[in-house]
């Protein structure tokens, strides 16, 4: 990638920019619907995760599987949590790049492509945790399992 940028011209100007505020506006209006709709998955996720930990709270038996369901009532609630930073960096994005596009402002379109780059570092570190855990459970409890079964 560093080579890629190195070798580019540094005084070539950009000739078409037209075709490239048109990308971006683009890009911003599907950013900001796909953002709406993380949202809005964000608040049905909630509200379901709320409805099973309250449903399974107010029970008068306690069981098993009453435990269960609100542990993962609570998951539900975490995950959605950590779902609303990389949908808020979305729309950021898109309400930032559209009005620096159509504005000609400069400082709103960095910000926009700021928060694409907070985007990307979200999804990025949130990968290297779960591939994190994946290679745990590969190189630890797997094994473990396998002399447990035996």
């Amino acid at each position: 990638m560093e080579n890629y940028e190195n070798n580019q011209p540094e005084d070539k100007p950009i000739n078409d920019e037209n075709e490239i505020k048109t990308y971006l506006l683009e890009t911003s209006k599907w950013g900001k619907f796909l953002a709406i709709v993380g949202y809005v998955g964000i608040a049905i996720l909630a509200i379901l995760a709320l409805c099973v930990v309250v449903g399974f709270t107010t029970r008068g038996i306690r069981t098993n599987e009453d435990s269960r369901m609100r542990f993962f009532g609570i998951l539900y609630l975490v995950i959605a949590f950590v779902y609303y930073f990389p949908v808020n960096f979305l729309y950021k994005f898109a309400i930032q790049m559209r009005e620096g596009l159509e504005s000609d402002n400069k400082q709103s379109v960095t910000s926009g492509f700021q928060n694409l780059k907070s985007l990307f570092r979200f999804i990025g570190i949130v990968t290297i945790v779960i591939l994190s855990i994946y290679a745990f459970l590969l190189i630890i409890v797997l094994p473990l399992s396998l002399l447990v079964a035996k």
